[in-house]
Order: structure tokens, then sequence, then C-alpha cells
């Protein structure tokens, strides 16, 4: 017999999440990028309080987190290769903008979806988060955990005190860890499958 596998020191952590988003919660963790305000992307009620705590425009939308290649194409089923390629090779997460169906408009809450039909999706390969969207079976609608036009925070210690307040839960997990997180690349595809770079 093989020895048991042990569990990752971060797992008690994300299955407090998972059960809180499950419940309709709003919760502050540490994502693939910086630290994230996230919910169930099918919960509008939740999604709603994210632009409430953030203080944002709804016509401002969430990006969507996904786990695998396979949610990026269940989103986003058109994608040209280039857009498959930019998401294998990169050295940095990738949030993909591009056309949605109408179907995965109506499955998905207000606020994810722009006025121009896209949706922004980004496939989180970070085991912490990949974990916490497979918990709650189903994609996060998330965004920058900080108050709309205020820095982004890189790490803990800079989340403001009116996010961690406005969360149901906040995540224990690297809060400790000091080097600064980078934001992921931005690139959006038209109905062409035409590229624009929003942030290198």
């Amino acid at each position: 017999m093989g020895r048991k596998k042990s569990k990752p020191e971060w797992q008690a952590d994300a299955l407090e999440l998972v059960h809180a988003l499950k419940d309709g919660g709003v919760v502050v963790h540490p994502t693939d990028t910086v630290w994230g305000l996230a919910a169930n992307a099918m919960h509008a009620k939740a999604v709603s309080r994210i632009f409430e705590i953030k203080q944002r425009p709804t016509d401002a939308t969430l990006l969507v987190l996904v786990d695998s290649p396979g949610m990026v194409e269940q989103y986003l089923p058109n994608l040209p290769d280039s857009a498959w390629e930019l998401m294998e090779v990169s050295d940095r997460p990738v949030t993909v903008i591009a056309p949605c169906s109408d179907e995965v408009k109506a499955e998905l809450a207000p606020g994810l979806v722009a006025k121009d039909g896209t949706l922004a999706v980004r496939w989180a390969k970070d085991e912490y988060v990949a974990f916490i969207i497979r918990g709650i079976g189903g994609p996060l609608a998330s965004t920058s955990a900080n108050i709309t036009g205020q820095p982004t925070p890189a790490s803990f210690q800079q989340l403001e005190n009116g996010i961690k307040e406005g969360a149901d839960i906040v995540a224990n997990h690297r809060r400790s860890q000091t080097s600064p997180a980078k934001a992921s690349m931005i690139v959006k595809f038209d109905e062409h499958d035409r590229i624009t770079v929003i942030r290198s």
C-alpha cells in the first residue's frame, strides 16, 4: 500500500471559503495574481454585493475565474487558437475577453457579461484557487480587493479595512507573503478574432 498523500496546508482555509461561497457569501482571498474579492458567479445577490463593497459602477463588469481549459471552453467556446496559445505559454496569468453566448449570459449573474456581449475569463492555474472553484462546482466572479480608484492590493497588508469588513470571510492563506503579486495580462478578441491588448 502506498502512503496516504498529505493534505495541502491551505486546504482547511480553502474549504471555509467554499462553504461561505456556497451560502451566497463574498470572500477576500489571494488569487493567482493579486488579492481578490469573489463570489459564486451564479449567485446574483452575492455578485451585486461585490459592486457595493468595491463602490464600483455596475457597468464595469467583473471577470470570471475558472479552473480548467474545459471550463474556459464552456464559457468562451469560440476562442481562436491564438488565445489558447497565449494562455498556455504566458509566464503570467492571462485574462481573455471574448464574445459569449446568450445561454452563458443567462446562466451567469448580472454584472459579468458586458453590454457588448463579451465575458472576461481567466484560467486560474493556482492550486488554491482551482480547489475553491472545484469546491463550489462552478466559476468565481472576481475582481481586485480594493475600493474602485484605490491601489490594487498586491499583498494582505495592503487590503483596506472597508474591503475586509464588507466581506463575509477573509482567507488566512498567504497573509504573511510579502513579495508583491502582479495583475494579469488582459487581451480582448472581437467576433473576427482580432486581438487588442488591454493590459500587457
